[in-house]
């Protein structure tokens, strides 16, 4: 069986944090092998158009971490800025990061429903350096805050409440403050993360690949009777959350191996009966492993997944209805999605709700129904332009 090979985009979540030291730098930091992805092309003209300081209204078009990142930033600028976003930006949960900022006497209007975008922002230097901020619904709230106390030159101390959606996104940000230089350190009582005001001191980085784009190639090893693909750039030991996938997809057949700097996955052995896996820190990958689980047959118990609800879609309710069109038997109560075995039957077309995920993670269902039809295939641009372009070199 011949091995393909898949070109995977560069991580956009480490791009993305990566832009930000380099807008906080003196002298800039080059940055190798930075994603493509709409989102990250967006944020880097974002962030240019805040050093430049020549216009004051931000459009996030549709990224959430642009949003975050941005009123987080604008709230430590002198200034009067107004951000907003596309519609279902719009509808984005906002109200712990705007609270956070407030209670250190940042000034932040919602001018039309109180805790979402669109906001008129004018830029303060906070009266306090240690907050506490309400991570439940994202870890982005609290990278938000860190990136920010960065600038600030009495660096800032933030405190996280209740359990933190999405940890493994939030020790992203840390080990990207390390590699830079920038001091930071978890203490006190409650605990806090201090972040020391510090110019970000490297020079050169390269991103690594992206494990969260790599999931929907675990999908298609999946879903083909027989698959052999390597992927250059991955790292068995990647910091990256999502790398959790190949744990994952191990429960699922699916052999992961480190050859040289490449990850090559394979079909090798027989799937559980019943996966149970908790998404609350890898929501990303709960479409790929849900249609992976229903081609397969596997009962499945998905569990921790409420958060997916405020993604670019309702990724809950995106799932269930296409997988019940597809025939397929699946319920969710409160926090936990159930799959039983049923045979898929692709008839329709497949709604994409706007969301690169929800695309991405049934297209590999070409593998066994060449015709489906995948609504809106343009909206991968978001995170991984080149999708389908290496969905049709691996059903080759």
């Amino acid at each position: 069986m011949e091995t393909i090979q898949i070109t995977l985009p560069s991580s956009k979540s480490l791009s993305n944090r990566w832009l930000v030291m380099d807008f906080l730098s003196k002298n800039g930091i080059k940055i190798k092998n930075l994603s493509t992805a709409d989102d990250t092309q967006l944020i880097k003209r974002l962030l240019r158009q805040l050093k430049l300081n020549r216009r004051h209204n931000y459009d996030c078009q549709n990224a959430g971490t642009a949003a975050r990142v941005l009123t987080a930033m604008l709230a430590i600028t002198p200034g009067t800025h107004y951000l907003t976003g596309s519609e279902r930006l719009c509808q984005r949960p906002m109200a712990p990061l705007f609270d956070a900022l407030r209670a250190i006497g940042c000034q932040i209007k919602c001018t039309e429903k109180e805790g979402f975008l669109p906001v008129q922002i004018e830029g303060v230097t906070p009266n306090n350096n240690r907050v506490s901020i309400d991570c439940t619904m994202s870890s982005q709230f609290a990278t938000a805050l860190l990136l920010a106390a960065v600038k600030l030159p009495t660096g800032m101390a933030v405190e996280l409440k209740g359990s933190v959606a999405s940890a493994p996104y939030l020790a992203m940000t840390l080990e990207t403050f390390t590699q830079a230089g920038v001091p930071w350190v978890l203490k006190g009582n409650p605990p806090a993360y201090f972040v020391d005001y510090h110019i970000p001191q490297c020079e050169l980085v390269s991103i690594e690949k992206d494990w969260s784009a790599a999931s929907f190639f675990y999908t298609l090893a999946a879903i083909k009777d027989e698959c052999s693909l390597i992927m250059p750039g991955l790292s068995m030991q990647s910091h990256q959350g999502d790398s959790a996938v190949k744990a994952i997809f191990e429960k699922l057949g699916i052999t992961s191996t480190q050859v040289g700097q490449a990850v090559k996955i394979e079909k090798t052995k027989k799937a559980v009966d019943l996966l149970e896996y908790d998404f609350v820190n890898t929501p990303d990958l709960l479409p790929s492993v849900a249609v992976a689980c229903a081609w397969m047959e596997v009962e499945s118990k998905l569990s921790g997944i409420a958060n997916t609800r405020l993604k670019e879609s309702d990724r809950v309710d995106a799932i269930v209805t296409e997988l019940r069109k597809m025939k397929v038997e699946v319920t969710t109560d409160g926090d936990v999605m159930h799959i039983l075995p049923s045979k898929i039957e692709v008839t329709e077309p497949v709604e994409t709700y706007g969301d690169h995920r929800i695309a991405m993670a049934f297209a590999p269902l070409k593998a066994q129904f060449p015709n489906i039809e995948i609504i809106n295939p343009e909206v991968v641009s978001k995170s991984f332009p080149a999708f389908f372009e290496m969905l049709d070199r691996a059903l080759t």
